[in-house]
């Protein structure tokens, strides 16, 4: 049904397969879920066209046929390790909250200028990209399931295999990446999920 919905650039879904824990950032509630839909508009307007849209009006209500409880973020997105021209289908979703003492300015200043570009030196890590978090959105239609909010941001880490991420989690570069992540990152959710891209989005 996403194929109709005009001014839709591209539309991800994920099934989760497990969660991921770390030992050196603390963890937060979060209800269990059964996958992640991503869509992708060029700007607020056309993502409100789209919305009054015939064809969305019926894709947003066949989801509420399917879905018992959602959260929704609208996010913007940076990509730091370009995706090859084939996606690896695993993918880690990391659900991201400040250390207390951060300001969300200085941990999005870390994110994106410290942390994001140790991400390509990073061996076997296929694709890697952050997203801000603008706003929390709720549907009148779907209840919210539980989360220890609010959150800061989201980050996507993309692999060939679970053997290639264990490689990478042990190489010096990864260890590196992951002991910066925990001079700011004050409680994660890791997801490692299964992709499945219906419409590609834009490069």
């Amino acid at each position: 049904m996403s194929a109709s919905v005009p001014g839709l650039r591209g539309y991800v879904v994920s099934t989760v397969i497990e969660r991921q824990t770390r030992g050196d950032v603390a963890s937060f509630a979060m209800a269990p879920f059964d996958g992640v839909a991503q869509v992708w508009f060029d700007d607020l307007e056309a993502r409100a066209r789209a919305g009054a849209s015939m064809e969305g009006r019926r894709w947003h209500a066949d989801g509420a046929t399917i879905i018992g409880s959602i959260r929704m973020f609208m996010t913007s997105e940076l990509s730091v390790v370009p995706l090859p021209a084939r996606r690896p289908v695993l993918k880690t979703l990391s659900v991201l909250k400040r250390k207390p003492e951060l300001s969300r300015d200085k941990f999005l200043r870390h994110w994106r200028d410290i942390h994001a570009p140790m991400a390509r030196s990073v061996p076997k890590l296929r694709g890697f990209a952050l997203s801000e978090l603008i706003e929390e959105q709720f549907r009148p239609d779907i209840p919210a399931f539980p989360m220890d909010g609010p959150l800061d941001g989201f980050a996507e880490s993309w692999w060939d295999s679970r053997e290639a991420r264990a490689e990478m989690v042990a190489s010096d570069q990864g260890r590196a990446w992951f002991a910066d992540g925990a001079t700011f990152i004050g409680a994660v959710q890791s997801i490692l999920l299964s992709e499945w891209v219906v419409i590609p989005p834009p490069d």
